[in-house]
């Protein structure tokens, strides 16, 4: 696989892990704007001559999660969560209320799926917020869902480099759609496990 197509270099360039990493920033505030598939599809070109590396994709990531969780999580201080739940329609409520009560039940676990499950990210930091988590709680939980994130996410387009006799283009499109359906599937479990769990756990606590 080359990048010989790219005469600008920018792919080798530091703009674009700040770019790909606003991106990510962004879509903490703006869940429609792309932030996963951007950095799966630079991890498929990673270490190639003339694109970017594997180590500083994560490290991009990350930072533009964390930013992006604190933008979110001032913005609920500042504003209020309903500014973010209710008022934005009725299918961000319910993830709001279903992200609140994982969180409450089974915060390590949800920490480390909730960038998985549709509209995850948003309101996990909503229901943190809201929960009353310190700043300094709020970042450790940040920087553990943005690692997880970020490792998965450069991770799947490093590793479809393996895959013999394909272009970089196939490489990039095979990788988008691996993460996306991993993505779906690995958000669809843990949603579905953490909400048997608070389930069960309700029913006892009501006796």
């Amino acid at each position: 696989m080359d990048l010989a197509t790219d005469t600008t270099g920018f792919l080798a360039s530091l703009w674009v892990y700040f770019l790909a990493g606003g991106f990510v920033m962004l879509s903490a505030l703006i869940p429609p704007i792309p932030s996963t598939t951007i950095f799966v599809a630079l991890g498929a070109i990673a270490g190639l001559e003339g694109g970017p590396r594997a180590i500083p994709l994560v490290l991009a990531m990350m930072a533009g999660g964390m930013l992006g969780d604190l933008l979110s999580y001032w913005a609920v201080k500042l504003f209020g969560h309903s500014k973010w739940g209710s008022s934005a329609g009725p299918r961000r409520q319910r993830a709001v209320d279903a992200a609140t009560k994982r969180l409450r039940r089974h915060p390590y676990m949800f920490t480390m799926t909730s960038r998985f499950i549709p509209l995850g990210r948003l309101s996990s930091n909503i229901a943190a917020t809201a929960a009353g988590y310190t700043l300094r709680s709020f970042v450790v939980f940040s920087l553990v869902a943005s690692a997880i994130w970020s490792i998965y996410a450069v991770g799947i387009g490093v590793l479809t480099q393996f895959w013999p006799g394909i272009s970089t283009q196939l490489a990039v499109v095979i990788a988008i759609i691996s993460s996306l359906l991993l993505g779906w599937l690995v958000g669809q479990v843990s949603a579905w496990y953490l909400d048997r769990k608070t389930a069960k756990a309700t029913r006892l606590a009501e006796g």
